[in-house]
């Protein structure tokens, strides 16, 4: 809530997508509705530690409610063909994914083996002075112990996302419920959305990228399918 005691229907779903930060609802007294904005928390605490990525509430509100209006319409005019993305693009994702982080994973422990050796070794041959000594094997030690951390975290996040699974029946079953959608409310918000990610506005275009993450589904690119299925529409028309 802001300092006023509001909740802003978007409030815990804005991140800025430089620094991950969340962005705060900035307002005042005297402020009129198209002046609330949305600032990220990371730039608050420091001018130096990010940008600003600033983003009116008029103008956040018509990018979702534009975007959720696309996301249903198209899923209740082509629930089989966005069934079938749905489960290709997780497909692509996940492997994308997996691929990451088994090399990260594969170089961590190639690392730590590496260390062990290099340990072992050390304490075999130690031709120098105690403090050198202390000082070099104190050094390896915490980088195989971090290693080793850091490789334990990406077991058990290759375990969890083999287990995951993109629900697209589930967000076909919200999209039922929601078919002729006017407005945004929080309830809404949060029965489709995950989070939404805010770019930096680019100086020359004065244009920025907004990326919102749907629950089950991800960050699904509703516009790109449905220009996919307007462009199929109109070959069919031309071949008939």
């Amino acid at each position: 809530p802001t300092k006023m005691g509001e909740m802003g229907m978007f409030s815990g779903l804005l991140y800025c997508a430089e620094c991950g930060g969340k962005m705060y609802q900035c307002r005042a007294t005297n402020f009129a509705e198209n002046q609330k904005y949305f600032i990220c928390s990371t730039y608050r605490k420091g001018k130096d530690l990010c940008t600003t990525h600033s983003i009116k509430n008029v103008v956040l509100h018509e990018i979702v409610l534009r975007n959720l209006r696309e996301a249903i319409q198209y899923v209740s005019q082509h629930e089989a063909e966005f069934m079938q993305e749905a489960a290709d693009i997780s497909m692509r994702d996940r492997d994308a994914e997996f691929a990451r982080k088994r090399d990260t994973l594969a170089k961590a422990d190639k690392r730590i083996a590496e260390l062990d050796h290099i340990i072992s070794k050390l304490y075999e041959d130690n031709v120098m002075s105690d403090d050198r000594f202390i000082k070099l094997s104190h050094d390896y030690e915490l980088e195989q112990s971090n290693l080793k951390s850091m490789a334990e975290v990406l077991r058990k996040e290759l375990k969890q996302q083999e287990q995951q699974k993109t629900n697209a029946k589930a967000f076909v079953a919200a999209v039922k419920k929601y078919t002729d959608m006017q407005e945004l409310d929080a309830a809404v918000l949060r029965e489709f959305i995950d989070r939404i990610e805010v770019s930096h506005a680019d100086k020359k275009s004065k244009t920025r990228e907004i990326t919102i993450v749907y629950n089950f589904i991800g960050a699904f690119d509703f516009t790109r399918v449905r220009e996919n299925a307007r462009n199929t529409s109109k070959k069919e028309q031309r071949t008939a």
